[in-house]
């Protein structure tokens, strides 16, 4: 059964192939004036799955930057741009939201799940421009920011956690 990964790219794509090779994607685009003002990355995952016309199984991600105390980063970013973004909050200490919103037919109800991410701000943003806030936060215990990580072809833990959670539950096996 192939899955349409909404909004998606191919280095999302050459990732997940790494955490679960017997997930099937095809990567489509959003629809043209697809907007959404939900401040939570799980509200927009479930928006981005209900605003697609996919005829079947689709999942899509958001993400979003917080505070340790929670307080998300997403005004102040979309206030700025990211090299102000990163020069202001740099090294401050953060968790990155990750929230993955699937549903395994047109009929089906969307199901959700969020996983979380210790880390910091980068110095300034790195990494592929088509991976956005993953260019601004580096993980707890590495140097690079998960852009840059990904571009290597390296694969975060907290994202092979949560897509191997997805391919858990569509009862595929991970790697």
């Amino acid at each position: 059964m192939s899955w349409i990964f909404i909004d998606g790219n191919d280095l999302r794509r050459a990732e997940l192939a790494k955490i679960a090779p017997a997930l099937e994607i095809t990567v489509e685009a959003l629809q043209t004036g697809f907007s959404t003002s939900a401040p939570e990355p799980g509200q927009r995952a479930r928006d981005k799955v209900l605003a697609h016309h996919a005829a079947g199984a689709c999942f899509a991600e958001a993400v979003d930057l917080t505070t340790l105390e929670g307080k998300s980063l997403r005004l102040e970013l979309d206030s700025e741009n990211a090299n102000r973004f990163c020069k202001w909050w740099r090294e401050t200490p953060t968790k990155m939201l990750l929230s993955i919103a699937y549903r395994r037919s047109a009929e089906s109800e969307i199901e959700l799940f969020t996983m979380a991410c210790d880390g910091k701000i980068a110095d300034q943003p790195a990494g592929p421009l088509i991976l956005g806030w993953d260019r601004l936060f580096v993980p707890a215990g590495e140097d690079y920011t998960i852009a840059e990580l990904s571009e290597a072809g390296e694969v975060v833990g907290f994202r092979r956690d949560a897509y191997g959670r997805l391919a858990a539950a569509l009862g595929l096996p991970a790697a």
